[in-house]
């Protein structure tokens, strides 16, 4: 019997959806929901996690924006014009370059590299410094950017082309492979998400913190 759950496999599921999320917001509005950002930083530095929610601070209240988005992702209920495009194709993305990223091995390697570094650097400056943000981008960049499928990120122009917005966009995708990682490894799959999605969407439910305030609308989405 596995030792993982469908618990398991949907705090994953959310963290992918949360940096989704979170890059839609940044290159359409430059803002982002600063709790969640910090999480998905911080999940970059948590190599040996208790549990699957620790690697997201071990508390449902910093993972509800993926919840929230997960929800109105998937849900059949949903009205089609609260689901977003984009979102989706970043979550496919994230799951592909992860699994092509395993294979391929040396680029996470020197990933691992890069953030025990970096996870220096936070000793000393905090998680969301720049010069923190600017290394995980970097991780990204020199060993993600050139693997296929890359991801295109779509948004308005002044944002993408701000350097500082740029490497949270890059960070966010960084800490999405994390995740979509992690849901490998607590046995998701992209068959088990297309004959689960009940079981998902119940699970997702069940952690959903109804006082946090979620957009009517994927594609209206404001700070948090």
């Amino acid at each position: 019997m596995s030792e993982y759950t469908q618990q398991d496999r949907t705090i994953a599921l959310i963290g992918i959806y949360q940096c989704s999320q979170l890059v839609y917001q940044l290159a359409t509005t430059g803002k982002v929901d600063d709790v969640a950002f910090k999480t998905c930083v911080n999940s970059l530095f948590k190599d040996e996690p208790k549990s699957t929610l620790d690697v997201y601070g071990d508390d449902v209240n910093n993972i509800q924006l993926g919840v929230n988005t997960l929800l109105a992702q998937m849900s059949s209920d949903a009205a089609i014009q609260n689901r977003n495009i984009e979102i989706t194709r970043y979550v496919l993305n994230l799951m592909i370059l992860a699994k092509k990223l395993k294979e391929l091995e040396s680029p996470l390697n020197n990933i691992f590299s890069i953030l025990e570094t970096t996870k220096l650097q936070t000793e000393q400056f905090g998680e969301l410094h720049e010069n923190v943000i600017a290394s995980i981008a970097r991780a990204y960049s020199e060993n993600v950017s050139n693997v296929s499928p890359r991801i295109m990120v779509n948004g308005q122009d002044g944002h993408l082309k701000n350097p500082r917005i740029a490497n949270k966009i890059r960070c966010l995708l960084l800490a999405g492979i994390r995740s979509a990682l992690l849901w490998y490894q607590v046995e998701g799959s992209r068959w088990g998400l297309l004959w689960s999605r009940k079981k998902y969407l119940q699970t997702a439910q069940a952690l959903h913190r109804p006082d946090n305030n979620e957009p009517t609308s994927l594609f209206d989405s404001k700070d948090q």
